[in-house]
């Protein structure tokens, strides 16, 4: 579990950039979020790398986006962020036809702006 864990935050690290600089594909988002235009994109950038690299698709065509009722903590510690100020979304995305869910953490950065974190949760598993 660690060395996937690993493996998405190198994804992270790898695929934002480029993502970011090529500027996101037309992607319908609905619903509600508390993340900016470019976040979205940020988030977006990064799912798409982890499903490429996790289910050999990347295509991201739709997105639905909802807050989680403040307070919410998952309950399992995988999926758990311990900054102050953070909230937690529910992003559910199309994959290849395939829709799959991810919880999104955000929080403030210290250096301004915001820091997130964004986890595939797996079918029939309650975060």
């Amino acid at each position: 579990m660690r060395r996937a864990l690993m493996g998405f935050v190198l994804l992270v690290a790898t695929t934002a950039p480029a993502f970011a600089q090529g500027g996101s594909p037309d992607i319908r988002i609905t619903g509600q979020s508390r993340a900016t235009l470019q976040l979205k994109r940020d988030i977006l950038g990064v799912i798409a790398g982890y499903a490429k690299a996790r289910h050999s698709c990347g295509t991201i065509t739709a997105v639905e986006t909802a807050p989680l009722p403040q307070g919410y903590e998952p309950k399992t510690a995988m999926f758990r962020v311990s900054e102050p100020k953070h909230f937690y979304e529910r992003w559910v995305a199309d994959l290849c036809g395939t829709k799959r869910d991810f919880l999104v953490a955000l929080w403030p950065s210290p250096k301004g702006g915001t820091d997130y974190k964004a986890v595939e949760v797996p079918s029939g598993t309650e975060p």
